[in-house]
């Protein structure tokens, strides 16, 4: 999520390679358990405004055609 807006950088992936003669085999949807970012964050620097980091990561499987 970049400013309140959320980014499928996961689906982006898949388009641009499946774009370049790929094939999308898998996306992974994994938690992040031990991640060293706080779980909020204050984006807009004003205080008491909070916002959820990351708490997945998408592991994008594709093969070469």
């Amino acid at each position: 999520m970049v400013k309140g807006v959320n980014i499928p950088t996961d689906e982006i992936t898949t388009q641009l390679f499946e774009e370049n003669n790929f094939t999308h085999i898998e996306t992974i949807v994994r938690n992040i358990p031990n991640k060293r970012m706080p779980s909020k964050n204050s984006p807009s620097n004003i205080a008491g405004e909070t916002a959820s980091t990351m708490k997945n990561e998408y592991i994008v499987m594709c093969q070469k055609n």
